[in-house]
């Protein structure tokens, strides 16, 4: 009787295999051993709580005293209460893990989408690591933006694999968009990607049409250049995903809440992270050196790249100059360009006895893996970590200060404070009105500007009685000028005071 040899089996833990789990693990450790900052965590943190305990998404400003009842748009809902709802099931530390999950689950798949274009594992891996992770470190802070980042690359996977002709799952879209759009202002971005990939797909069968040769006659079986993107099929699903956005607690005005966000001129001219980059700042570097290894490959490589590829690359690329906080986007949607030319560069041709190596090197490189995500664990790092990295919230969460001002038999009823302290109020002392908070576009530019310039004590006695303000919470590294003048005072009573933050009340008239 013949017997058939069977092909052996590649062990479980095989080099190829350890390399994803390096990747996974530094997914996972960067999100959790980031502390928590104060500016976008609390405000959400209490709108999710009063969406609970209301049964109502709120419409009106509550927390502040200086635009109290002025009509707000509160188009992050969904996100809030997940974010609640951790909270409550588990406090910080379920929060910080799942945010560990949910930007792994987010690289984790452009890394997979990668592989699977290139055929090449361990040049994908090297190129997220060394490439894609730093450009994007910024934007994995705890906040209703985190949420969509998994959205976003599942989005461009369906699309990427559906104009390939891998899968089609595009009947997945719509009930994406229908989380998107009540968890993050970014849902735009998918109707982007389902837009491009359109007309890049649609340029290139215009390409291939001009380019066929003339002939004299007509043939028996002409043969006309199509691609899935340009089917009926891709039209509905398109559209219905399109028409999705409109589930929603107020429909059409989700649209206009964009708009008008991407508008105001205190959201564009005041919050950092909506400035062009610029390498004067470590982010800003980091971009641009990006773009030099982007330029370098496309240099060397020894194909063009596909052109719905570079079309995204391009819009993306818009986006990002334009607004720091972009980036994030851009860099999952260059990344597999940049794997599938870098890969031009290399074969991918290996020996099958050099992708097992050691069992026992394997299993003790994965077990020192795991041991360092136990040690990360947000139970568990407090204990182990300095308190820079340990801290499960970031030194500037003024949680002493705020308990100080919370105990105060009389406080302040028109309090001035650091715009990231209004957020931590908000959720610390929901019955304490703040001055400012990080909603940009709910308060006007001349409220911005008075919160800058008292800040820098500039016409200091004039805004302070503008506003009535009878209490200062005040940061000692980004306020310095109004605390000087302050102490010098005599109408003001030091109450409270660490390294970082400091407490006044106003004394007398």
């Amino acid at each position: 009787m013949a017997h058939t040899t069977q092909p052996a089996k590649q062990p479980l833990l095989s080099l190829d295999r350890i390399w994803i789990i390096a990747a996974l693990t530094m997914f996972v450790l960067r999100p959790l051993l980031t502390p928590i900052p104060p500016n976008d965590f609390w405000w959400h943190m209490a709108t999710g709580r009063l969406i609970i305990f209301q049964g109502a998404i709120p419409t009106l400003d509550s927390f502040s005293f200086t635009q109290a009842g002025v009509p707000f748009y509160n188009q992050s809902w969904l996100s809030q209460v997940v974010m609640y709802g951790l909270y409550q099931l588990g406090n910080i530390p379920l929060v910080l893990l799942v945010q560990a999950g949910v930007i792994t689950f987010a690289y984790g798949l452009l890394l997979r989408l990668c592989i699977r274009r290139t055929q090449q594992l361990r040049l994908s891996v090297v190129i997220i690591l060394i490439a894609t992770l730093p450009l994007s470190f910024d934007n994995w802070v705890v906040r209703p933006q985190s949420y969509a980042l998994p959205l976003f690359v599942v989005f461009l996977t369906i699309l990427t694999e559906y104009r390939l002709g891998w899968n089609n799952r595009l009947w997945v879209l719509p009930l994406l968009m229908a989380l998107w759009v009540n968890m993050h202002g970014s849902f735009v971005l998918g109707l982007a990607l389902l837009g491009i990939i359109f007309v890049g797909e649609a340029l290139k069968v215009i390409g291939r049409v001009l380019r066929q040769p003339p002939t004299n006659h007509a043939p028996e079986h002409p043969v006309t250049p199509t691609t899935p993107v340009l089917s009926k099929q891709y039209l509905v699903w398109g559209s219905l995903t399109a028409l999705t956005i409109l589930i929603n607690p107020q429909g059409f005005e989700v649209i206009g809440y964009v708009r008008d966000l991407l508008g105001s001129s205190s959201v564009t001219s005041l919050v950092v992270e909506w400035a062009p980059p610029t390498i004067r700042d470590t982010n800003g570097l980091i971009f641009f050196v990006f773009l030099i290894g982007c330029g370098a490959i496309f240099t060397y490589a020894r194909r063009h790249p596909d052109l719905t590829d570079a079309l995204l690359f391009v819009a993306f690329l818009w986006l990002a100059l334009g607004a720091t906080r972009n980036i994030v986007w851009f860099g999952l949607v260059a990344t597999p360009l940049i794997a599938v030319q870098a890969a031009t560069l290399f074969s991918s041709a290996k020996p099958a006895h050099k992708t097992i190596g050691s069992p026992l090197l394997n299993r003790m490189i994965v077990g020192l893996l795991a041991f360092l995500i136990f040690l990360a664990l947000p139970w568990i790092k407090p204990a182990v970590f300095p308190e820079t990295v340990g801290a499960l919230l970031s030194e500037g969460t003024p949680t002493q200060a705020v308990e100080a001002l919370n105990n105060l038999e009389e406080r302040p009823q028109r309090l001035f404070h650091e715009m990231g302290y209004g957020s931590y109020l908000i959720w610390e002392v929901p019955d304490q009105p703040v001055f400012i908070d990080p909603r940009i576009e709910l308060y006007p530019f001349d409220q911005w500007a008075d919160y800058i310039n008292l800040g820098q004590a500039n016409n200091a006695g004039q805004i302070l009685r503008t506003y009535a303000i009878d209490g200062l919470l005040l940061s000692k590294e980004r306020q310095t000028s109004l605390v000087d003048m302050v102490q010098d005072d005599p109408t003001w009573q030091n109450i409270y005071e660490d390294e970082l933050t400091i407490l006044f009340t106003k004394q007398g008239p």
